[in-house]
C-alpha cells in the first residue's frame, strides 16, 4: 500500500473493532467480578461504558454529548475515596479519537493555527515549573488535572462542529442545560433546608454531585448557599458563586440570540409560526434565567452578567436597529419587573458586601484576602507557589456562614489574584494571554459571520465567566470548566472546511 494513501475505516473494519472490544469489555468484566470490589466494579464499568461511548457515537453526537454533560457530569468512585468524572473520562477518549484519526503531519498543521495553544501551553508549563517547591505537591499537580479537560474539550469540539446546523445545536443544548440548572435552582430555593439536606444525603446525590465536597460539608452544612438558615440555588453545583456564573453566561448566550434575530426570520408566513414561537422560548427562557440568577444573591453573577452584557453592547450598540431597541427595552423592563421581589434582600446584599470589605464588619472581606496573597508574591515571582496553593498562604481568617460568624481558610477569590500567585508572573501572562487571544477570536467572529446572533453570544458568554472569574477561584469548577471548555472550541471550530482526515474519525 501506498504511504501517501489515507487510511480508510470500512464498515467492516469498524464492526470487528466494535465486537473485539466488547469482547475485551467482558472479559475484563468477568474479571473484576470475580476478583475486585464492589466499588472497582462500578468505576471499570462507567469508565468503559463513557470509553466505548466516545468511540462508537457518530461525531455530531459526540459534540453534542460533551454539551449535555456539562450540567450532568455523572460522578462515580475510583480508586477508593477518590471520585472520576464520566464527562472528563468522555472528553479524553473523544481526544484520543480525534487526534488518533489523523497523520502526524496533519495534526501538527491544524494545532499550528489554534492560537489558543502557545499562552495556554506557556502556563501550563509555568504551572509545573512550580510543582517541585509547592507547598502541596498534589494540589499543584491535581490544578494541572483540572485544566486538561478544558484545553482537550476546546480542542474536541474545535474538530468536529463544521457544520452551521451542529453549531446551532450545540448552542441549543447549552440554553437547555442552563435552564434545567436554574429550574433545579428554583426547586431547591423553594425547599425548606432541611428537605434539601435529606435530598443530598440520598446515595442517588453521589452521582450528580462532587462526592468528595458532599461528604465534607454536610456533616456541619457549611454550604455557602444556606444564608440565614434558608436555601440559595445552587442546582448540581457545591459551590452557589459558580452556579451563579453559570446562570450569568447562559442568560447572555440567550440574550445575544435574541438582539441578533433579523427581521427576514419572521418575514416568511411558512416560518413565522416557528420564529414567533422560538422567540417566545428565548424570551421566557432569558426571563427565568435572570430571576434564578436574583436570587442567588452573588455578586460574582451579578459582575458576569454586567461583563456578558456590556459584550453584546460592544456587538450590538453600534448597528443599532428598531428590532434591537424593542427586544433590548423589553428585556430591561422585564429585569426590572422580575428584580422588585428581590429588592430588600438585594439591597440588604450589597450593603453588606460594601461594609465587609470597607472593614466595618469582622467578616474578611475579598481585598483583605487578596493583600494578603499578593505580599507572597515577592517571595516566588516568575513560577509562584504551585497551582492550589494559595489557600495555604492565607492565615486563618473570619467569614460568614448562614449569617454567623466562622473562621475558615479561604480561597484566593480571584482566578486572577490566584494565577499570580500560584503561577509567577510567567503563567499569568501566559493566562492572560490565553483569555486575550480567544476573547479577540470570539469578537472578530461575531462582528463578521454570517450567523452574528450566535456568535455574539458565544463571545458575551465567555466574556460572562471569565468576568466572574475576577472574584471566585472558578475557571476549572467541573461545570464551568466543561462549558468553557466548549465555548472555546466553538469560537475556533472550522465552520464548513471538512477535509479527509473528517472522514477517518
Amino acid at each position: 500500500m501506498n504511504a501517501a494513501m489515507p487510511v480508510r475505516v470500512t464498515d467492516a473494519m469498524r464492526a470487528r473493532a466494535v465486537f473485539i472490544l466488547c469482547g475485551l469489555i467482558a472479559m475484563g468484566l468477568g474479571v473484576f467480578t470475580a476478583v475486585g470490589s464492589q466499588a472497582s466494579l462500578i468505576a471499570v464499568s462507567v469508565t468503559l461504558i463513557f470509553f466505548v461511548a466516545a468511540f462508537l457515537l457518530p461525531l455530531p453526537l459526540v459534540a453534542l454529548t460533551l454539551a449535555a454533560l456539562i450540567p450532568l457530569q455523572i460522578y462515580f468512585p475510583f480508586a477508593g475515596a477518590l471520585s472520576m468524572r464520566g464527562a472528563l473520562v468522555f472528553v479524553v477518549a473523544a481526544t484520543v479519537r480525534v487526534l488518533g484519526a489523523q497523520s502526524w503531519r496533519a495534526m501538527l498543521k491544524r494545532l499550528r493555527v489554534l492560537t489558543w495553544l502557545a499562552p495556554a501551553v506557556l502556563f501550563m508549563l509555568a504551572a509545573l515549573a512550580a510543582v517541585p517547591t509547592a507547598v502541596n505537591h498534589y494540589s499543584a499537580l491535581k490544578g494541572l488535572y483540572d485544566w486538561l479537560p478544558i484545553f482537550a474539550t476546546a480542542l474536541v469540539i474545535g474538530e468536529i462542529v463544521r457544520t452551521e446546523r451542529l453549531r446551532a445545536q450545540m448552542i441549543a443544548v447549552l440554553i437547555v442545560a442552563g435552564v434545567g440548572e436554574a429550574i433545579l435552582g428554583a426547586l431547591e430555593a423553594a425547599a425548606s433546608l432541611p428537605n434539601v439536606i435529606a435530598a443530598l444525603q440520598l446515595p442517588v446525590s453521589e452521582i450528580f454531585f462532587q462526592p468528595n465536597l458532599l461528604h465534607e460539608k454536610l456533616f456541619d452544612v457549611s454550604f455557602n448557599w444556606v444564608l440565614d438558615n434558608r436555601v440559595l440555588p445552587f442546582g448540581t453545583f457545591i459551590n452557589d458563586i459558580d452556579f451563579a456564573i453559570f446562570v450569568a453566561a447562559v442568560t447572555v448566550l440567550v440574550v445575544g440570540l435574541l438582539l441578533g434575530r433579523r427581521k427576514s426570520q419572521f418575514e416568511a408566513k411558512p416560518q413565522l409560526a416557528m420564529a414567533s414561537l422560538s422567540f417566545v422560548i428565548l424570551f421566557g427562557s432569558a426571563g427565568f434565567l435572570g430571576a434564578v440568577l436574583l436570587q442567588t444573591l452573588k455578586g460574582s453573577g451579578a459582575i458576569a452578567l454586567a461583563g456578558g452584557m456590556i459584550a453584546l453592547g460592544s456587538i450590538y450598540l453600534p448597528r443599532l436597529s428598531s428590532r434591537t431597541l424593542v427586544v433590548g427595552g423589553l428585556v430591561l423592563i422585564i429585569a426590572a419587573v422580575i428584580a422588585v421581589p428581590f429588592s430588600d434582600a438585594i439591597v440588604q446584599r450589597v450593603v453588606f458586601l460594601v461594609q465587609r470589605e470597607a472593614g466595618a464588619l469582622s467578616a474578611t472581606g475579598r481585598t483583605a484576602i487578596w493583600l494578603h496573597l499578593l505580599a507572597n508574591v515577592p517571595q516566588r515571582p516568575w513560577f509562584g507557589f504551585g497551582l492550589n496553593n494559595a489557600l495555604f498562604l492565607v492565615p486563618i481568617l473570619p467569614s460568614l456562614n448562614g449569617g454567623a460568624f466562622v473562621f475558615n481558610l479561604p480561597t484566593a477569590e480571584s482566578a486572577y489574584v490566584a494565577a499570580l500567585v500560584e503561577t509567577g508572573i510567567v503563567g499569568c501572562v501566559g493566562l492572560l494571554g490565553f483569555i486575550a487571544v480567544v476573547l479577540g477570536r470570539a469578537y472578530r467572529n461575531a462582528r463578521t459571520a454570517t450567523m452574528p446572533a450566535r456568535e455574539a453570544g458565544i463571545f458575551a458568554a465567555l466574556v460572562a465567566v471569565f468576568c466572574g472569574s475576577l472574584t471566585v477561584v472558578g475557571l476549572t469548577t467541573d461545570q464551568n470548566g466543561l462549558l468553557l471548555g466548549v465555548l472555546i472550541g466553538l469560537v475556533f471550530a472550522r465552520v464548513n472546511q471538512v477535509d479527509a482526515s473528517t472522514e477517518r474519525l
